[in-house]
């Protein structure tokens, strides 16, 4: 493995490390400082959001300009953003701040997007994707950890400290990105052709303008199932995320403690899981388009979710995790291959945006079902609505894959 991958390995690692630090921290404190759920809850909604527009923008803004000088922009910006956030007693600069982080936090999408810059061979790059996500995975399930340490050691300003660290990392991962070799990636803009002198705000609105250019070439009714694929697959998760707290303590009695080492074990799962994608990969050697690969990742979440929603003691859906985190890991990655797969290089950033809008979107849905149905049905029907959605995508990708195999 080349240096310029692992040290990507790298960033993305540090890069959840950071957000495990603080983002589980945000909501308690918020609370402290007066705010009602509802304004917690209107900061998730916020920051998916702008990750929803944002995506896309940000993606093919790197396919313009050059993903190496934007990612650089977007660590910098979070740099103050979080060291901000850290300092700050007012909600509303804390809204303002999500708002901004949803825009500029696109780092696992652009290091995504680098990947195939410095490892042209295709087969490669699979494996790549996975040890990225197994290794990303470490760093979100070390991070609360971590963080809540560091909260209970120092109760008045250990938020502020974890602000400060989580800046100095994004400030790390800056300096690791400037030391980047160049590539010989053609960037697409129409400013090498004109003045120099160009000052900055010309230059952002000339590359906002072929932003929309670029986003208008791609073919988007090539991609469209697959989103859907990606779309059915981050709502099942989206709402099984939402509720699973409060199902655990309903349903089974469980302490926080306790749900805690129950995440753990579907992090570490996950993370394992993709980081084995390679040797998964290698067992569908036939299965070109991914489509095979897909089905089995909604069969299996379809099982585990409607075997969960079951279950009638926490060590059943324990057990049940193990399927569900494998499916959830795997699924994730079977889809950007699949969006890779038919995409000519040329829109990928585009493309992993529009892919990352996808969960953005799902992001802000999720949680308003999980909790109508909560306050309407109970808790218990909430993950229901997961297996629905898994069991819809069942149906489609394996209509899918028929027609897959008949056209080839």
């Amino acid at each position: 493995m080349s240096f310029e991958i692992s040290l990507l390995q790298f960033v993305a690692f540090l890069d959840l490390l950071a957000v495990g630090l603080i983002v589980p921290l945000i909501p308690n404190h918020v609370k402290q400082m007066g705010g009602s759920q509802l304004y917690i809850g209107l900061l998730g909604s916020i920051y998916a959001g702008f990750q929803l527009g944002a995506g896309p923008l940000i993606g093919s803004l790197s396919d313009i300009r050059g993903r190496k000088p934007i990612l650089l922009l977007t660590l910098l910006v979070c740099s103050v953003a979080y060291m901000t956030l850290g300092l700050t007693s007012s909600i509303a600069i804390i809204f303002v701040l999500r708002a901004v982080l949803g825009l500029f936090k696109q780092t696992q999408l652009l290091t995504k997007a680098l990947v195939p810059d410095y490892e042209k061979v295709e087969s490669k790059q699979s494996q790549i994707y996975g040890k990225m996500a197994a290794i990303s995975g470490v760093g979100i399930t070390l991070g609360p950890i971590f963080g809540g340490h560091i909260v209970e050691d120092y109760p008045l300003y250990g938020f502020t400290i974890i602000g400060a660290i989580v800046s100095t990392f994004f400030l790390i991962n800056a300096g690791l990105i400037y030391m980047l070799p160049k590539t010989d990636c053609i960037i697409k803009t129409k400013a090498q052709t004109k003045d120099v002198s160009q000052n900055f705000f010309q230059s952002l609105l000339s590359g906002i303008k072929q932003t929309f250019v670029e986003l208008s070439k791609v073919e988007w009714l090539k991609y469209w199932k697959i989103f859907m694929f990606q779309a059915l697959n981050s709502f099942a998760m989206g709402v099984y995320y939402s509720s699973y707290a409060l199902y655990l303590k309903t349903q089974f009695g469980l302490t926080p403690k306790n749900i805690g080492y129950v995440v753990s074990i579907q992090g570490v799962i996950g993370a394992i899981s993709s980081f084995f994608m390679g040797r998964i990969n290698s067992l569908y050697v036939h299965d070109k388009d991914y489509s095979i690969r897909n089905n089995h990742v909604f069969l299996l979440l379809s099982m585990s979710l409607l075997g969960i929603c079951l279950a009638f003691n926490i060590y059943m859906y324990s057990i049940l995790l193990i399927p569900l985190a494998v499916g959830n890991a795997v699924g994730r990655l079977v889809t950007l291959e699949m969006v890779l797969k038919r995409s000519k290089g040329d829109h990928r950033g585009t493309l992993i945006g529009a892919s990352n809008s996808v969960r953005s979107l799902t992001g802000v849905i999720a949680p308003m079902v999980a909790g109508f149905i909560g306050e309407f049905f109970g808790i218990s029907y909430v993950l229901y609505a997961s297996f629905f959605s898994t069991f819809v995508g069942l149906i489609f990708s394996y209509q899918f894959r028929s027609k897959q195999s008949k056209v080839d």
